[in-house]
């Protein structure tokens, strides 16, 4: 006798057989039962999960002339006609090879023809999408009105392409896709009664290979078991199929951990000595990185995952200075890898690049304990000491030697750095980082609590030019300050970059702010102290921008929310303008343009405070002059004309 495939011996023969499908399954139990079956069906899914399977159950079931009537007895001569493969009541065509309105009248004629052996005559169209218009059109009158002897079941994996007068006749039925623990199962069941030897690990790769199609898990575990006979392992199935080895992928996570990028390239080298496609390597590896990630989380079992004991054992030991974030940043990785390796030219230097900066990268920081540790007093104190790798590594831009023309100068409570040039100091010299100084107490200033050795003016603020237009000037341009940039600021460094916070606020294009707090410098509270309170003090030179920011509420919360993000903590702030120093003149400071339009004109003043008005920027309009023209006439031309 001829070898029957697996996918042909194991094909299910009634509804209890279906795998994945129940829901399909009893709802049409249901209707049979009770005397409400419709007279066309559409089940639509992807490829082999079905379709067409249940199909002939459901042909086989209507004409069975056995006692139960949901389970066909495979013994009438109904179910006998029809596993004899040329049934003579169930017609079952293939759209893809009769398109045409020809092949569908043929089709028709037939059905005024009543069943020869059963009760009903079983129209199955196989891939219904594929046919032509004519032939849908020619399908309407019959299928909105058909003999009650007829039934049609319409089988297709692309729903979209079927017109929505087909759909509007017929009961849509949406097959799943089968999980690979469904496939696992069934597979298991077939080797039990074929008495084949195998492990969950061997049948959980033919599962994922198949990716929810029962029918090619069938055709590849057939594959698999012609390879290796009744003892089916896994290394016989990974040979087989294709599948890399899990080895591989223990040394590449390996080599990521080490940022080793020469040991990720010697995993692509010998995949690709051992035949292995990038794409399934690709494929291979995301999976297991998956399966990293779940051991990690924990939760879970070997079973669940498919995999032996011995495998996740070792899944539980591998690369354990890899965090939950930095497993989710490879997976993202490699999922924008095996979108993009199918368009690329060169996909060996994709995949190599791509390992190459999962290697490169450093490790995820939990950003909760970094603040933690960045606000928590007792560790300030045993942060003196940096070792010279890391050094070199975080540190070098912020040690190397200060340009002479620096427009600012960082005077840290009295202490006064050495100074050397660049062609006295040695190279262990440029990493030399000076200890910085315990946090002085607090002092007791009245209330609140403000230490008056904290308040920092770097210089350099911004001012207003002789036109009394707004100049930014070289201190925001060329300062290149990288703190304004810095996401998270210590509660010691705070007061020290108030004026790097202000000039960031210039360059994100928020003047109006930020020269509200022109001139002005910070106090701090108590370190311990939660909320952290803070002191914008102003000389009495800038009443405007102390006025600014006590009438502008939105001014004041925008400050707040600056300053909680940067320092992750909650922020008290208050204002304070000092009184004018004996013999200081707070009267001749002079006014910009915009303060004296707004002073002057009552309907701008209004326009601003309605609509919220901020001043961006100032252009100097030229000045108009009169001459006279050839006709004696007064004209007004620019000095640019004349």
């Amino acid at each position: 006798m001829a070898y029957i495939a697996m996918a042909r011996k194991w094909r299910p023969e009634s509804f209890n057989d279906l795998v994945g499908q129940e829901h399909i399954a009893k709802t049409i139990e249901n209707a049979i039962v009770g005397g409400r079956l419709h007279h066309a069906f559409l089940f639509t899914g992807t490829r082999g999960v079905g379709k067409t399977t249940s199909a002939r159950i459901l042909a086989k079931t209507l004409n069975c002339t056995g006692g139960d009537p949901l389970i066909p007895c495979g013994k009438c001569k109904s179910c006998l006609d029809i596993a004899s493969g040329h049934p003579m009541d169930v017609i079952e065509i293939d759209a893809a090879s009769n398109t045409g309105v020809d092949n569908i009248r043929d089709l028709l004629e037939q059905t005024q023809y009543t069943p020869m052996i059963g009760k009903y005559k079983v129209f199955v169209i196989d891939e219904v999408h594929m046919l032509s218009k004519g032939a849908f059109n020619a399908l309407l009158k019959t299928l909105e009105e058909p003999p009650p002897h007829v039934i049609f079941i319409f089988a297709t994996t692309e729903v979209n392409k079927v017109p929505q007068t087909i759909l509007s006749r017929v009961q849509r039925f949406d097959f799943k896709r089968l999980t690979t623990k469904q496939i696992t199962s069934r597979l298991k069941y077939i080797c039990d009664q074929e008495s084949i030897s195998t492990d969950a690990e061997a049948l959980g790769m033919i599962a994922e290979k198949a990716d929810g199609s029962m029918r090619d898990a069938l055709t590849f575990f057939d594959q698999a078991y012609a390879f290796t006979g009744n003892d089916m392992n896994a290394d016989s199935v990974r040979s087989v199929l294709g599948v890399p080895p899990n080895d591989l992928y223990f040394s590449l996570l390996e080599s990521i951990e080490k940022h080793d990028l020469k040991g990720t390239f010697a995993v692509v080298d010998k995949a690709s000595e051992t035949g292995v496609e990038f794409a399934p390597l690709l494929e291979g590896f995301a999976k297991f990185v998956r399966n990293r990630l779940y051991v990690k989380v924990g939760g879970i079992s070997a079973e669940e995952l498919n995999i032996s004991e011995g495998l996740f054992s070792k899944l539980n030991s591998c690369a354990p200075s890899l965090g939950n974030g930095d497993l989710l940043r490879i997976a993202r990785i490699l999922t924008d890898l095996q979108g993009n390796i199918r368009r690329s030219t060169n996909p060996r230097l994709l995949v190599e690049s791509a390992f190459a900066r999962m290697a490169y990268l450093d490790r995820v920081v939990d950003l909760k304990r970094a603040l933690a540790a960045i606000n928590d007093p007792a560790s300030q104190g045993s942060k003196k000491k940096l070792t010279e790798p890391q050094a070199q590594v975080s540190m070098a831009a912020l040690t190397a030697p200060a340009p002479s023309d620096s427009p600012f100068t960082i005077d840290f409570d009295g202490f006064d750095a050495p100074k050397s040039s660049p062609a006295t100091s040695s190279a262990n010299d440029s990493f030399a980082i000076p200890t910085a100084p315990e946090a002085p107490p607090s002092i007791d200033r009245g209330t609140p609590e403000m230490d008056p050795s904290m308040i920092i003016d770097f210089g350099g603020a911004p001012a207003f030019d002789d036109d009394h237009g707004f100049d930014e000037g070289p201190s925001f341009a060329e300062a290149g300050d990288d703190l304004g940039d810095v996401q998270a600021i210590t509660r010691y460094d705070i007061c020290n970059a108030w004026q790097n916070l202000i000039r960031s606020s210039f360059s994100q294009e928020m003047g109006f702010f930020a020269t509200s707090l022109n001139g002005s410098t910070l106090e701090h509270g108590d370190f311990q102290e939660n909320p952290f309170r803070l002191k914008v003090v102003y000389p009495a030179a800038f009443k405007w921008g102390f006025d600014q920011m006590m009438m502008r509420d939105d001014y004041r919360d925008r400050l707040l929310n600056i300053l909680e993000d940067r320092l992750q903590t909650k922020v008290a702030v208050t204002y304070e303008l000092l009184e004018p120093k004996p013999g200081e003149d707070v009267s001749g400071v002079p006014l910009s343009p915009w303060e004296t339009d707004l002073q002057h004109e009552p309907g701008l003043a209004e326009f601003t405070q309605r609509f919220m008005a901020e001043l961006i920027a100032t252009r100097s309009v030229p000045k108009m002059v009169d001459e006279e023209n050839s006709d004696g006439e007064q004209c007004a031309v620019t000095p640019e004309q004349e």
